[in-house]
């Protein structure tokens, strides 16, 4: 019963970051926020996307394990980048060490560059 409530918040989340794909490349940048996470690893990725979809608040854009890249929007158009920063947090934080994890300032066509780069490599 858990494995199946488990990988149905799982494709949730994964849903989620497939139809927000595009929704973040024509919103504004002030309701997205792009992270660089060191070693990224894909449960780690999975566990920040099930967090947001419980929460609610906010949902991932885009990721990238191979390049530690995850860009993170929210689900509210009034919200700041800052609100985001407060309410998405805490969910990354709990799988996630401070110190791995930094702000950049990348457009998703960035993001996806440098994920294609690196899977490339």
């Amino acid at each position: 019963m858990n494995t199946l409530f488990f990988r149905t918040c799982l494709l949730a989340g994964l849903l989620a970051c497939a139809s927000a794909e595009h929704a973040c490349a024509q919103s504004s940048t002030d309701q997205c926020i792009a992270l660089r996470i060191a070693d990224l690893t894909s449960a780690e990725r999975d566990a920040l996307s099930i967090a947001l979809t419980e929460h609610g608040d906010a949902r991932i854009a885009f990721a990238c394990v191979p390049a530690g890249l995850i860009i993170l929007e929210s689900t509210d158009a009034t919200r700041s980048a800052d609100s985001l920063r407060l309410h998405a947090m805490p969910g990354l934080l709990r799988s996630v060490a401070p110190s791995r994890i930094s702000e950049d300032h990348l457009t998703l066509q960035h993001a996806e560059e440098l994920c294609a780069n690196e899977r490339d490599r």
